[in-house]
């Protein structure tokens, strides 16, 4: 299997375990939470209180994080810069909210965002209207 391929499986596993528990009452969307690690892009997946639609927005207060937990995708496979690494993930995430095993949780909320904490961040999935 390709290393990219073993990522996304990977990922889909941890996604997987994570949204395999009682979702925390006054959680109404999720978020990707992304930071900039040595050698990989580190994956953190929380809970929020709020949405916005706005295509730039900042999430609501957590409502629950995987903390710690998070999933590493090396450099290797997400690029070479903050940019490659952005659509790399979208690009993961967005694959899992549609064939993951428990996506269902994640598209029964308001919505699903993506963004580097310290950036901006973007309306990954949302109902349609």
């Amino acid at each position: 299997m390709a290393r990219s391929g073993k990522v996304k499986a990977e990922f889909f596993e941890w996604a997987d375990r994570l949204l395999n528990v009682e979702v925390p009452k006054g959680t109404v969307a999720f978020h990707f939470n992304l930071y900039e690690g040595i050698d990989s892009v580190h994956v953190q997946l929380a809970g929020t209180e709020s949405f916005s639609t706005v295509p730039e927005y900042w999430p609501g207060g957590e409502t629950f994080s995987s903390g710690d937990d998070v999933f590493h995708v090396p450099f290797e496979v997400a690029g070479t810069n903050w940019q490659e690494w952005l659509e790399a993930l979208r690009r993961l995430a967005s694959s899992y909210i549609a064939t993951g095993k428990n996506s269902g949780v994640l598209r029964s909320s308001q919505g699903v965002g993506i963004g580097f904490v310290d950036g901006d961040m973007y309306v990954l999935w949302q109902p349609a209207v």
